[in-house]
């Protein structure tokens, strides 16, 4: 009786451990859609958020790997300044900025990088003093 026990517990044990090395590998376009966004440090706000959705595929069909970052302004610096200093990093890094950005508190843009089309938008929160990022990652066919 007590072998089985030792088995069963040994089992559960074994499913922790791949449950665990499984939960904590990220895919490439996440990985990617990290170190895109590292370069995004507005000094005129902070952040106040953060949420990834890393690919996987629901009911056949594939869900894109996604950051979404919120920035509050500091000091007396307010969400326009935060967005304005974010759009300034995008085309400095060379975002390609999409044609429909005529919406004057939201901005979308592309990034090419290797195999993977990055799309962002930079919206201004109309209800809070935010500003929030997004990016989402689509591999190239």
């Amino acid at each position: 009786m007590k072998h089985k026990l030792y088995i069963y517990i040994s089992y559960i044990i074994l499913a922790l451990g791949i449950l665990f090395f499984f939960s904590g590998c990220k895919s490439a376009e996440l990985k990617t859609l990290e170190s895109t966004v590292s370069t995004l440090q507005p000094q005129m706000g902070r952040e106040v958020s953060r949420s990834l959705e890393d690919k996987d595929t629901v009911l056949g069909k594939p869900v894109y790997a996604k950051i979404r970052i919120q920035y509050e302004p500091i000091n007396q610096y307010t969400k326009e300044d935060v967005f304005d200093e974010i759009v300034a990093i995008l085309k400095k890094n060379s975002w390609e900025m999409n044609a429909e950005n005529i919406v004057p508190d939201a901005f979308s843009a592309s990034l090419q990088q290797g195999s993977l089309k990055i799309l962002t938008t930079v919206l201004i929160d109309p209800d809070e003093n935010l500003v929030t990022v997004s990016m989402q990652a689509h591999r190239n066919p």
